[in-house]
């Protein structure tokens, strides 16, 4: 298990209510009164120990970030191998989700919360050149950071050619010149791969595609924001096969 910050009102609320493995609470000292009840009857539930500090020690946890005056010290799963992460089956269909230099935290915890939320197995992420497990990411995931599994990969390309070895078909997020998500059925084992802030997909990574896909807009727009157009596709292929 890893120790990481979840911070802000909401992110902790969710993290206590979720069953999130929590060491301790930390609130500043004069936190609204109705926020404070809350927080202290669900740790109370769980047995959770309380802190009250100052808003500076508070600031000095969460690096400066905006933490609304509470954040709490949790406990996550290690990174699992990329073998672990292929073996996790799900029906009616496995999604791993794989991040090509996805660098900004909060987007990287917002597609965690949508991988977490529309079922999929996982999510890669390079080792370098990627935002990593920061507490501004848990913040953005509302906890789901915490229980999503991650691999942490050296080379993208070489963990895509594993995931094929493995029965799992590569589609890739473009902005032209490809199939809309209801257009094809992605496969019983698919692996998504979302281009980095900006540049998108490197021309590499994107030579492994079995598929290219977009998501159609109305308005003329060069792109969607990386987190939304992944939890558009993902929606697309995983929420509704439950209908």
């Amino acid at each position: 298990m890893e120790p990481t910050i979840i911070y802000g009102v909401n992110p902790v609320v969710e993290a206590l209510e979720s069953g999130v493995k929590i060491e301790s609470i930390t609130y500043v000292v004069g936190l609204r009164a109705a926020t404070r009840r809350k927080i202290e009857e669900l740790a109370a539930a769980r047995q959770i120990r309380l802190f009250r500090a100052q808003r500076d020690e508070l600031d000095r946890m969460t690096n400066g970030e905006n933490h609304q005056g509470i954040c709490a010290l949790a406990q996550r799963s290690g990174f699992v191998s990329l073998d672990t992460l292929a073996a996790i089956d799900r029906k009616p269909r496995t999604l791993i989700l794989c991040l090509d230099g996805v660098q900004d935290p909060r987007n990287l915890g917002a597609l965690a919360r949508s991988s977490w939320a529309f079922g999929a197995s996982g999510m890669v992420i390079l080792k370098d050149r990627s935002a990593g497990i920061t507490p501004a990411a848990m913040k953005a995931s509302a906890g789901a950071l915490t229980r999503l599994a991650v691999s942490k990969v050296n080379n993208l390309g070489r963990a895509l050619e594993k995931l094929k070895q493995n029965g799992f078909w590569v589609s890739g997020a473009v902005m032209s010149q490809g199939l809309t998500p209801w257009e094809y059925d992605p496969g019983d084992k698919v692996a998504l791969v979302l281009g980095g802030e900006g540049g998108g997909l490197r021309r590499g990574i994107e030579s492994k595609l079995d598929y290219r896909v977009k998501v159609p807009m109305v308005q003329d727009m060069d792109s969607l924001n990386v987190s939304v157009a992944g939890a558009v596709l993902m929606y697309e292929w995983l929420a509704r096969l439950k209908n």
